[in-house]
C-alpha cells in the first residue's frame, strides 16, 4: 500500500505528463487548419464529355467543346450552384462556392496548331495547366468570340433579376440565344420569310414550334452533321444539304416526320429504307435504297429489310438525296427520334430539327434518352415496333410526328422531366429569395456581399464590340427585369497589349470577375517571340490570382483551326 507521499508524487507526475500532452497537442494544432483547408478547396475535373474534348484524346477521336461550354463554366464559378438547374455536361466543379475569384484571358488569333507546335515557347503554360480542351472556334461558323462570351460578366442586380425571372443563369442564356443568328452563320439561310402557309393543316399550337428546334450548338453536341469548316468539314465531305438555300424557320413552318432503316455492309451502316410523313399523317415519300457495298447483315429483326426486298431495287443513295431535296420546302422542320442517326445514314444536313428523344424525358437527366416505343406507349397509348418483322419506318416517323403534335397542343414542359425539374427549381429559388432575402447573401457568397461589378479590359479594337453588344443585350432583356438602376459592366480600353495584361493583374484584386480579351496577329516570322510573350503573360496573371481562384485561358482559334481552353483552380496544396 502506497504512503500519502508516494501518491502525491504520482499525482504530480500524472498532472505533469498531462500538461506535457496538452503542450504537444497545442504544438501540433497548426496542422489542423491545413486539414480543414483541404475541405474548402475547389476542385475541377472532367466528365466523359470533357475527356472527349481533352487534348489527351487523339485528334481523330476528339469532339471539341463550344465557347458556350466555357461560358457556362465561368458562370458556374461566379454564381455557384445557384446558376445550375442540372449538372454541367462536361466537367465537375467541387465546392464551387469556395471559388475566391474568376480570371479569364482570351487570346484571339492563336489556335490549337500554335499550342501543338510551341512546346518550348509555352513551357510554363503547359506545366501549369493539365486540363486543356479543344474548342470549336466561332470563326468556323462565322460567329464572334465577343457574342459567345459577352453575357458572362453581369452586375449583382442584373444577376438577381435574371435569376428571379428565369430560375438560373443557364436558363436565361438559353432563352436569350437567337436561334437564327448562328443558324444563318452555318447554313445558307435567306432573309425572306415563307408566306405560303399551308391551308391543309390547322395551326393549333399552344406555343411556338420553334421553341422545340435544336440550336446549332445543340446539333453539334448531339452529333448532327453540319456544314462547318475545319476538321469537321472533312468528316462530312461527302454529305449534301437538304436544300441549296433555306428560308428562316417560323411558328408556321411545316413539320415532317422522318425515319430510316439501315443494314450492315462491309463499309459499315448504310441506308436501306426512308419514309417521310406530313402533318396530316400522310406518307409523302417512301423508298427502298440499295447500298453500293456488299451487305453483311440485313438487320431484319430491327429493320424488316430482307434480301428479297432489295433484290429488284435500283435506287441509290444519291437518287434519294435528290428526291428529298425536291420534296422538302425551304423552311421544313424535320421531326424524328434521334434523327442524327437517320441524317448520317442519308448523308444529309438540315438546319431545323425537333428530336423527340430530347424534348421528352422521364428521368430529369437529358443524357438518359427514352425509347420511341416507350414514348408511344406512354403518351400516344399505342404499341409500335411490336411485330417480329422489324421496325416500320412509316410507323416510327408517324409516331415521332404525333408526339411533337401532342406536346405542341399542351405545353413546353409536357412530357419532359428536365423542364419540370427546372420549373420546380425556379419556384423554389424564387420562394427562398423572396421570403428570406438574407439567404441570398450566403448563396451568392462574397460576390453579393462585396457588390462589385465585373471588368473587361482590352484595346480599342475589342472593347467597342463588347460595348455595343452588351448595350443591345441589356436593352432587350435586363432592362425588363430590374427594379432600380443596376450597375453596369465596366469596360476598360487601354493603348497596348502590355497595358491590357497589367490592367488585368490590377483588376484581379478588385473584381470578382476580370477578363482580358486580345486580338493577336501571329505569323511565321514572329511566332516564336509571340508565343514566348504569351507564355509570360499567362504566368504573370497566374502569379497574381489569389488561392482558390478559377483561371481560364482561351486560345480563340483562327479561320482554319480550332482553339483551346485551359482551366485550373489555384491551390498551393
Amino acid at each position: 500500500m502506497d504512503c500519502p507521499d508516494v501518491k502525491k508524487r504520482r499525482l504530480n507526475k500524472d498532472q505533469e505528463e498531462s500538461s506535457q500532452d496538452k503542450v504537444t497537442l497545442r504544438r501540433k494544432a497548426p496542422e489542423k487548419p491545413v486539414k480543414n483547408k483541404k475541405k474548402h478547396i475547389s476542385k475541377f475535373r472532367f466528365k466523359t464529355t470533357g475527356e472527349s474534348a481533352s487534348l489527351l484524346t487523339p485528334s481523330n477521336e476528339r469532339i471539341p467543346l463550344m465557347l458556350t461550354d466555357v461560358q457556362h463554366l465561368l458562370l458556374h464559378s461566379l454564381l455557384g450552384n445557384l446558376n445550375l438547374s442540372q449538372p454541367p455536361r462536361w466537367y465537375v466543379l467541387e465546392k464551387c462556392n469556395q471559388i475566391s475569384q474568376t480570371t479569364c484571358l482570351i487570346l484571339e488569333g492563336i489556335s490549337i496548331q500554335h499550342w501543338e507546335k510551341n512546346n518550348n515557347e509555352l513551357e510554363n503554360t503547359k506545366k501549369r495547366f493539365n486540363n486543356v480542351v479543344e474548342i470549336l472556334t466561332p470563326s468556323i461558323y462565322n460567329g464572334s468570340l465577343v457574342q459567345e462570351l459577352a453575357l458572362v460578366p453581369l452586375s449583382e442586380t442584373d444577376k438577381e433579376g435574371i435569376i428571379l425571372k428565369y430560375g438560373s443563369m443557364n436558363l436565361a442564356l438559353e432563352a436569350r440565344k437567337d436561334l437564327m443568328v448562328m443558324m444563318k452563320a452555318v447554313f445558307p439561310i435567306g432573309d425572306n420569310v415563307n408566306k405560303n402557309i399551308s391551308e391543309d393543316v390547322e395551326m393549333v399550337d399552344a406555343f411556338p414550334r420553334t421553341q422545340l428546334i435544336l440550336s446549332a450548338w445543340q446539333l453539334i453536341e448531339e452529333n448532327y452533321p453540319l456544314p462547318l469548316k475545319g476538321k469537321l468539314k472533312n468528316a462530312y465531305s461527302d454529305y449534301v444539304m437538304s436544300k441549296d438555300e433555306y428560308l428562316p424557320v417560323t411558328s408556321n413552318s411545316p413539320m415532317f416526320g422522318l425515319d430510316c432503316e439501315m443494314c450492315l455492309t462491309n463499309a459499315g451502316s448504310e441506308l436501306t429504307r426512308v419514309s417521310i410523313v406530313n402533318e396530316k399523317h400522310e406518307t409523302i415519300y417512301e423508298s427502298f435504297v440499295k447500298p453500293y457495298n456488299d451487305i453483311t447483315d440485313y438487320l431484319t429483326r430491327y429493320s424488316g429489310i430482307t434480301k428479297s426486298i432489295l433484290n429488284d431495287v435500283t435506287k441509290r443513295l444519291e437518287d434519294v438525296q435528290k428526291e428529298i431535296k425536291d420534296i422538302l420546302p425551304p423552311d421544313a422542320i424535320l421531326v424524328g427520334q434521334s434523327l442524327n442517326i437517320d441524317l448520317h445514314a442519308l448523308k444529309m444536313m438540315h438546319p431545323y430539327i425537333i428530336d423527340t428523344s430530347l424534348i421528352f424525358n422521364f428521368t430529369g437527366e437529358r443524357t438518359r434518352k427514352p425509347k420511341l416505343k416507350t414514348l408511344a406507349r406512354e403518351f400516344l397509348k399505342v404499341d409500335i415496333q411490336s411485330g417480329n418483322n422489324g421496325h416500320c419506318s412509316v410507323e416510327d416517323s408517324l409516331a415521332s410526328l404525333k408526339l411533337v403534335q401532342l406536346k405542341l397542343s399542351k405545353s413546353l414542359e409536357y412530357g419532359d422531366a428536365v423542364h419540370t425539374n427546372r420549373q420546380g427549381y425556379k419556384e423554389n429559388i424564387i420562394k427562398k429569395i423572396s421570403k428570406t432575402p438574407e439567404l441570398a447573401l450566403s448563396i451568392f457568397n462574397h460576390m453579393i456581399e462585396q457588390r462589385k461589378t465585373s471588368l473587361i479590359v482590352g484595346c480599342d479594337d475589342i472593347t467597342g464590340d463588347y460595348h455595343s453588344y452588351l448595350t443591345q443585350a441589356k436593352e432587350s432583356v435586363i432592362s425588363q427585369l430590374k427594379k432600380g438602376k443596376p450597375k453596369k459592366v465596366k469596360l476598360s480600353t487601354v493603348d497596348s497589349v502590355e497595358d491590357v495584361v497589367s490592367t488585368l493583374v490590377d483588376a484581379i484584386k478588385e473584381y470578382n470577375f476580370a477578363m482580358a480579351h486580345l486580338k493577336l496577329e501571329v505569323n511565321s516570322d514572329t511566332e516564336t517571340d509571340q508565343m514566348q510573350k504569351v507564355d509570360k503573360w499567362i504566368e504573370t496573371i497566374w502569379s497574381s490570382i489569389p488561392e482558390n481562384a478559377m483561371y481560364v485561358v482561351v486560345f480563340g482559334g483562327t479561320l482554319s483551326d480550332n482553339g483551346v481552353a485551359m482551366i485550373k483552380v489555384k491551390s498551393h496544396l
